[in-house]
């Protein structure tokens, strides 16, 4: 992925079950069962389009490879599939 819109990946986030909050940036925490979990990611507001070193940490923080990261922000990743990765992987109980 070499850059990605910020509309597109704050869209797929809310999707899939994080919770924004507003700060100096825009933050956004993943939530399963209404408890906020540890895993969490932040964008700022300034830009329009992420380029791929700061998408390359927003997977980092989110746990995933790039392919994954990929499918979370075009869809084919369910915020269920993401939770049952972040769980596999002892990220997330």
């Amino acid at each position: 992925m070499k850059t990605c819109k910020a509309r597109d990946i704050e869209a797929a986030l809310l999707k899939k079950g994080f919770l924004a909050k507003d700060s100096h940036h825009r933050l956004f925490y993943l939530t399963n069962a209404g408890k906020i979990t540890g895993v969490h990611t932040f964008m700022s507001h300034g830009l329009r389009e992420y380029p791929a070193d700061l998408l390359a940490k927003m997977r980092t923080q989110l746990h995933l490879s790039g392919k994954e990261f990929e499918n979370l922000i075009a869809c084919p990743l369910s915020g269920e599939e993401y939770l049952a990765l972040l769980v596999e992987r002892g990220v997330v109980e």
